[in-house]
Parts: structure tokens; C-alpha cells; sequence
């Protein structure tokens, strides 16, 4: 499989940042179905939406928003779906920003994906002095703390997900 083919959404088999190994045909289903649990669980959850850290990038307070059920656009969401997706994300940046966790946030959602679903992506210092600012980036710095991550920087981001769950209590 080629970086591309993973880039756009076609992979099937994944290891996340706790080392568990998973094989899937759409990883947003099994997520919605409870048949892979992202790491530190799930933060917030309503009738439609799941709200939990990126299973494969060690990040502190990288947040994927997943619609449970089978889409790839927001404009497959209902008014009330798509409003409410604007309340959690919403909701998710002041947590991040409350925490301290960061001062700006990246919104992504490509149509490309099979799965609809939203990056809240984090910005710290140490990504500007290393890449610079621009979207055009995110896929360095994923690659580069996937390649580079510490036992202390993973422990950090473990209890992050518990900082943001209990904000969510």
C-alpha cells in the first residue's frame, strides 16, 4: 500500500498509538460500533457524534469529531446534525484552549474520506518553529510525532484525553 492510497482514505489495517493492532473496512464504522475503542476511549458521544482523540497520531488534544453513521460530507448532515457538530467542536476548542493544551486550531474535512469525520487539530509553538504555519503541513508534523514520540510524550497525551474527558463531565 502506498502513502497516497492511505492519504485518501483506502487503508485497511492500522496500528494505534498504543500499539494495538486493528483490521477494518471503514474505520469510522467501527468506531461508531464500538468494534475499536480510539485510545483513552471516547470523550463525548450523543445519539450521532463521537468525539475522541486521533488513534494514530500521538498528539496531545488531537480531537477527531466521527459521524456514526456512514457519510463523507457535512452536507449529508441534517440543519440540527450540522449545528450540533458546531457545538461540540465549539465546545472541544475552548476545552483545548481552557487546558492550555493550545492557543489555535486547524479544522479539517475532506470529502475524499470515505468516513465523515473532522480533524481539531492543535497548534503548539514547537510546530511553527519546526515546519512553519499553513495547513499545507499537518501531514509533516503527524508523520514526524508518529516517527518521533517518547514514552513521556505518550504518557502526556494519555492523561490529556482524561484532562479533556473530565472537562466534559
Amino acid at each position: 500500500m502506498t502513502n497516497v492510497d492511505n492519504l485518501i482514505g483506502n487503508s485497511k489495517k492500522m496500528i494505534d498509538i498504543l500499539g494495538n493492532s486493528y483490521e477494518y473496512n471503514c474505520l469510522g464504522c467501527e468506531i461508531a460500533s464500538k468494534k475499536i475503542t480510539p485510545p483513552g476511549g471516547i470523550i463525548y458521544e450523543d445519539e450521532t457524534f463521537i468525539l475522541a482523540s486521533d488513534p494514530e497520531v500521538p498528539l496531545k488534544g488531537f480531537l477527531i469529531v466521527n459521524v456514526k453513521r456512514h457519510i463523507n460530507s457535512v452536507t449529508e448532515l441534517s440543519i440540527d446534525e450540522q449545528h450540533r457538530m458546531i457545538e461540540i467542536v465549539s465546545k472541544a476548542i475552548n476545552v483545548l484552549k481552557d487546558l492550555n493544551i493550545t492557543k489555535e486550531v486547524t479544522l479539517v474535512q475532506e470529502e475524499r474520506s470515505k468516513h465523515f469525520h473532522m480533524w481539531i487539530f492543535p497548534h503548539q509553538d514547537w510546530m511553527i518553529e519546526k515546519f512553519g504555519k499553513g495547513i499545507s503541513y499537518l501531514r509533516d508534523i503527524c508523520k514526524y510525532v508518529q516517527e518521533n514520540v517518547t514514552d513521556k510524550e505518550l504518557t502526556e497525551v494519555m492523561e490529556t484525553i482524561e484532562l479533556i474527558k473530565n472537562a466534559y463531565k
